[in-house]
Order: structure tokens, then C-alpha cells, then sequence
């Protein structure tokens, strides 16, 4: 297997790409997809795009809502959703694997549940592997074939220090892990690793600052489980408030299973919620692209359900979304709603 070693300079910079969807305002009467008139962005307009996960208090994901059961708010100010889908997407996942010396023990079963999420993945997802400790190497190129991908996770081997805040930054830094401007593909990260970071060349901060740009969603699963301080300890655990953190900001989650034997159930649940996520879009009513945070809240009028999405987002950040989104209409399906389900078109 041909293995790829990155340096640290670092790797040219990409946008988050916005996208492609059609939108109708939440006035216009339901027509048949004969009739149906889509209308389309100009090349300048910026889309603020979400996945947002809902669950229910039993922790179980919520699917079947619709666009009028969610509102948003960009700083306080209402806006009008403009996309919005449950449809099943494709899914780009990088799944990195802590390969520090002190993992050797976990490996077995880390690399079986890791097997079992890559065999989730449909024929229209594609993933990559990535080990890292205080080195950081890519063992297989996204691909779509399971075969190379567990042969990949069978290649992860324990050796070296703990490298977290550099696999994040390289993988997030990656060209190859932005979208095109075209695409509805789903981003997303699982990370694990059992222990702090003690051989990155970045911090916590610019890794979480980096994270913020971007529109992939990061699943953190920690092995061991998160401190707390008290008056003879030292601080509250680094390396767990930072993954929890930077789940949160890109609507993710953070686990910390008790044992390896909670693995398997870990990955299932970051598979099930990737396929059940609904994917919202709006235009921003704030016309400044001043590079300001602009944060997002996100309401739903269904009874007591959690909901988690990015926290927002950059003012300019976001790539201009191309006219030619009609292509992107003729594979919507269903009865017409205030706004079209999409599904992706076959070439994605």
C-alpha cells in the first residue's frame, strides 16, 4: 500500500464551497414538477449552508420535519430558508485513527469499529484513512472501493507521540477535502485518539479558528475519559474541552465511551446520524461582507428536540454559488413544499 507522508508547509488554502440548490419562496402553491418554475442564484450570491442534526430525548434522530418547523437567525435577525433536503447525500469522510505508541492495546478494536463505519458508507460516499502521531500519514486517497479502505485500516500501526492539533490542520487544509462549488456532498471528520496532543508544531486555537472557516462537520471520540479540576489536581482536561469545542462550533459531537466494547456503538450512531441529517440554506439578510463572525441560531417548533449545527460563520467566506443550479432541480422527487427536496444528481 503506498503511503503519503505531508510536510509542514503549509498547504494552500481553500474556501468551504457553497451548495447548489434550488429555492422557492415560502408563498409560491405546490405545482406539479411539470409546471414548477425554479428559479436560480446570480453568480455573486452567497449561500449559508447547514447540516443540522435533530434528536429527541431519548438521544434517537428525528427525521420527517419540515421546512416551516425550523427557524433561523443570523445575530438575532430572522432569515428566509432558502434550501432545504433530508434526502440522502453523499458523504466525503476522513476518518483519522490516533496511532501514538500508547494506543498499541485499543488498536484491535479501534480498527474493527473503524471497518464497521467504512461499511456503512453507500455507493455514492467516499472516505479516507489517516493515522497519525507525531508524524501524519494519509494510507489510503478518498475511494469509494471498502476493500482499499479496510485494507487501510488494517495497515494503522502504534508507534511515536501524539499529534492531534496537526492532523486536524492538515486534514482541514487539504485541497482535495473542499467541495466544489457544484457539490452537495457532506463533509465530515471523525477523529479518535486516547490521549492530549504533546507533539504539534499548531495550536488548539488556530486548529479551532481553521475548523470555523470551513463547512465539515467533526465527530470527536476520546478514549479516555475528560477530568475535571479540583483543588489538588491540575486544570480541567485540555484535550477534552478542546475536542468538545470543536464538535460543537462545526455541529458535530464528542464521545467518551467508558470502554473499547462502546466503540462499535459510537461509530454506528456517527453513521446514522450522517444519513439523517437535514441540509438547510439561506441567504444572508446582512449584505456587509466585512469578514466578521456572524453566529447562527437555529429554532424548531416540534416539542423538546435537540438540535445541533455550526455555530456560524465568516462574512465573505463563503464561495459564490454558480446560476446554473437549475441542473441541480431536475433531480428533485416528492410533493412540491414551500421549498423542493433534492436529491444529488447521478454524477455525484
Amino acid at each position: 500500500m503506498r503511503h503519503r507522508n505531508r510536510t509542514w508547509a503549509p498547504l494552500a488554502s481553500a474556501l468551504a464551497g457553497a451548495m447548489v440548490a434550488v429555492a422557492l419562496a415560502r408563498g409560491v402553491h405546490a405545482e406539479t414538477n411539470a409546471t414548477r418554475r425554479i428559479p436560480t442564484f446570480s453568480s455573486t450570491v452567497d449561500v449559508v449552508n447547514l447540516n443540522v442534526s435533530v434528536s429527541d430525548g431519548h438521544d434517537r434522530h428525528v427525521t420527517g420535519l419540515a421546512p416551516d418547523d425550523f427557524k433561523i437567525f443570523e445575530d438575532g435577525v430572522p432569515q428566509q430558508l432558502c434550501l432545504f433536503t433530508q434526502e440522502r447525500l453523499p458523504i466525503s469522510l476522513a476518518i483519522l485513527v490516533d496511532s501514538s505508541l500508547s494506543m498499541q492495546p485499543n488498536l484491535p478494536a479501534v480498527k474493527t469499529a473503524a471497518m464497521r463505519l467504512v461499511r456503512t458508507l453507500g455507493p455514492g460516499d467516499q472516505a479516507e484513512i489517516i493515522q497519525f502521531n507525531h508524524k501524519f500519514a494519509v494510507l489510503q486517497d478518498f475511494t469509494n472501493e471498502q476493500a482499499k479502505l479496510e485494507a487501510a485500516v488494517r495497515g494503522i500501526t502504534a508507534d511515536g507521540a501524539t499529534g492531534v492539533y496537526n492532523a486536524l490542520y492538515f486534514t482541514l487544509k487539504d485541497p482535495r477535502f473542499r467541495r466544489q462549488r457544484d457539490d452537495m456532498t457532506r463533509q465530515a471528520i471523525v477523529i479518535l485518539s486516547d490521549g492530549e496532543d504533546t507533539s504539534s508544531l499548531v495550536s488548539d486555537d488556530q486548529v479551532l479558528e481553521l475548523a470555523k472557516k470551513g463547512n465539515v462537520t467533526i465527530f470527536a471520540i476520546s478514549l479516555r475519559a475528560p477530568r475535571t479540576s479540583t483543588l489538588d489536581t491540575e486544570a480541567p482536561d485540555r484535550a477534552s474541552f478542546f475536542l468538545t469545542a470543536l464538535a460543537r462550533e462545526t455541529g458535530g459531537r464528542s464521545y467518551f465511551p467508558a470502554g473499547l466494547a462502546q466503540i462499535d456503538g459510537v461509530y454506528d450512531r456517527i453513521a446514522d446520524e450522517l444519513r439523517t441529517q437535514y441540509a438547510l440554506g439561506y441567504v444572508s439578510s446582512n449584505p456587509m461582507r466585512d469578514g466578521k463572525w456572524r453566529r447562527i441560531a437555529i429554532e424548531i417548533n416540534q416539542g423538546n428536540l435537540m438540535l445541533r449545527h455550526k455555530q456560524g460563520y465568516y462574512a465573505g467566506a463563503l464561495r459564490a454559488l454558480r446560476s446554473a443550479v437549475g441542473a441541480a432541480a431536475s433531480a428533485a422527487t416528492g410533493a412540491a413544499t414551500a421549498l423542493p427536496r433534492l436529491q444529488p444528481s447521478p454524477q455525484d
